[in-house]
């Protein structure tokens, strides 16, 4: 195993040494078992765990991953360190790596967070979030943000910080990433996208230039439907290329 483990009777296990550490457990099988409570969760997003430390699943004689109750409870403790305590994943590694060795984890700092019903977190619609705030929602790593802002896919403003909505543009990012699908490769996406925001703009342009904010406010909404109806647009436009192809 990876993690640093500590001894229990002379043997080395990783935390928490109470439970089971025999991998008898597909990713699906563990997937099963932690969406009951938390509903959100992918079996990438469990994946992605893996890359940052948080469990080291045995390598099966079938070539699969194998987890053990272990590392369910390792991958409980993560989720709800993400959770309860807004950690970010270098973090909640570290403090993993604490307990394996049978010490107390870091002292966790108070942070303002919204959390949706479900214990999904959810940013407000509208706020400002910084790079540490992006990786804690996300979980992406450093080179594919570097990548996403080298792409122009997401920009900070002056103070280094993004809007709430590059969030899902990260997600999607990394989706594709799986795919073989890199950031710089998405450059005539961004392309479209910032075309069709300049016909929403000249569309409601003469609404926006009144001077009142009735009119400012009528603007925006109508921004924001004809983009909804263009989006559908180019849904249906690339459902009918695919069945081209």
């Amino acid at each position: 195993m990876s993690q640093v483990a500590r001894k229990v009777n002379d043997i080395d296990v990783s935390w928490p040494p109470e439970v089971s550490h025999e991998p008898t457990m597909s990713i699906g099988r563990v997937h099963e078992i932690i969406v009951k409570e938390f509903p959100s969760v992918s079996q990438a997003k469990l994946r992605n765990f893996e890359k940052h430390g948080i469990v080291s699943p045995a390598r099966m004689s079938n070539g699969y991953r194998g987890y053990s109750l272990a590392d369910v409870e390792r991958i409980r403790y993560a989720l709800k360190a993400q959770r309860d305590s807004y950690l970010p994943l270098n973090q909640i590694g570290e403090n993993l790596r604490l307990l394996d060795l049978g010490e107390e984890p870091l002292p966790v700092q108070p942070v303002m967070r919204v959390v949706a019903s479900e214990g999904q977190m959810r940013l407000p619609t509208h706020s400002r979030i910084s790079l540490r705030d992006l990786q804690v929602y996300t979980g992406a790593s450093d080179e594919l943000l570097e990548k996403a802002v080298n792409a122009k896919l997401i920009a900070p403003d002056f103070s280094s910080r993004f809007s709430s909505g590059a969030v899902a543009v990260v997600q999607a990012l990394e989706v594709l990433e799986k795919q073989g699908i890199e950031p710089r490769n998405l450059r005539s996406v961004y392309s479209a996208v910032n075309a069709i925001l300049d016909l929403v703009d000249r569309v409601v342009a003469p609404e926006r230039q009144k001077n009142n904010a009735v009119a400012k406010d009528r603007a925006q909404m109508r921004a924001t439907e004809l983009s909804a109806q263009l989006a559908a647009l180019a849904e249906a436009l690339l459902t009918v290329g695919v069945e081209e192809l």
